[in-house]
């Protein structure tokens, strides 16, 4: 009980501020603030440019999913079953 006693000061006092611990006021973020240009604030607020975007992403995932479907059918050591 004694031990409990002697330990429980240095348990709490790394439970509310642990030693090294990188704080708001130590990390400069400046250098991760990058500068839009004019074209591209027009272009991410143009709709078209946007989904245009978006759809290219999603063209691209589906003829990944379809190529890999594609590479397991013409694979001998898989067996491609519809059931």
């Amino acid at each position: 009980m004694i031990k409990l006693l002697f330990l429980l000061p240095p348990i709490l006092l790394a439970a509310q501020t642990p030693f090294g611990a990188v704080t708001a006021k130590n990390v400069d973020t400046s250098a991760y603030e990058a500068k839009k240009s004019q074209e591209v604030e027009q272009a991410s607020k143009n709709v078209k440019v946007t989904c245009r975007l978006v759809c290219d992403k999603k063209v691209y995932k589906e003829q990944r999913i379809s190529e890999a479907i594609e590479f397991y059918k013409n694979s001998k050591d898989y067996g491609f079953n519809r059931d």
